[in-house]
């Protein structure tokens, strides 16, 4: 009875709803697919879109004679021709090393100035507490969300781990609401069009070096169709899940994960 009134007392924010939205990926291809479906929706309707990839995706091959460099140019190009599928005009690379030694601190310190120049109302990312993920990138990558989040929204926080005061506005100090794609506790689903669907899996071969062998992405795109049809999608139209957390339920509220 209470979990109800305190989703009345604070209530997710509609994730749909705001008007600038910052997406990150550990992998050229992650955004794509965890969240591709719902930039298609958002640059349907005019919204302001940028691209954070983490990773150089120089680790993304099974060929051990792989030239990395050579393959970090290649997945690189292929981000962009997915970004352009997609219509989103501005994309950071951040370039730590795929599967390599860094920390989500390392991650969150060059994330916060993307993070007050671009000025999101909400970090889209994927879920740092999913139990079955077992790539570090992917895990380091929602906890520098995290740690980022926190660095642009206070700017004392900000100068302690950044040295380099930064030129922006007050005001650019704010919380924002968090989104996780990558998820097992959806507390919110987004419907999407079937041409935000179409755009998403033309975004997804764009990426030709990860999906050599066409039968992982059919598979790939039939699992995305299910897991739609999960959360409920029918006829024409398409669902993703995520996990929502807006600015009130982002410490000390741990019933958000009840809601």
């Amino acid at each position: 009875m209470y979990l109800h009134f305190l989703k009345k007392a604070l209530p997710l924010p509609d994730l749909k709803e705001f008007e600038r939205y910052l997406f990150v990926g550990p992998h050229p291809d992650d955004i794509e697919i965890g969240a591709g479906g719902f930039v298609a929706r958002l640059k349907r309707c005019q919204r302001p879109v940028c691209f954070v990839v983490v990773t150089d995706g120089s680790s993304g091959s099974q060929d051990t004679q792989t030239d990395p460099l050579a393959l970090t140019e290649v997945r690189r190009k292929e981000s962009t021709v997915a970004q352009t599928i997609l219509g989103v005009e501005t994309i950071h690379f951040l370039d730590f090393p795929d599967g390599g030694k860094y920390s989500s601190w390392d991650v969150a310190r060059k994330l916060a100035p993307i993070i007050l120049e671009w000025n999101p109302d909400v970090i889209v990312a994927p879920d740092p507490l999913m139990p079955s993920e077992i790539h570090p990138d992917h895990l380091r990558t929602g906890q520098a969300v995290q740690l980022a989040a926190l660095m642009a929204a206070y700017p004392l926080v900000y100068r302690k781990q950044i040295e380099t005061p930064p030129d922006f506005l007050p005001e650019k100090f704010r919380m924002r609401a968090l989104a996780f794609y990558y998820t097992h506790r959806a507390n919110q689903k987004m419907t999407l069009d079937k041409s935000d669907f179409a755009l998403q899996a033309k975004a997804i071969k764009a990426h030709h070096s990860q999906f050599e062998d066409s039968q992982e992405l059919n598979e790939i795109l039939r699992y995305l169709k299910i897991r739609g049809r999960m959360f409920g999608s029918i006829g024409k139209h398409h669902k993703e899940g995520y996990f929502v957390l807006g600015e009130n339920h982002q410490h000390c509220f741990p019933e958000v994960n009840r809601y």
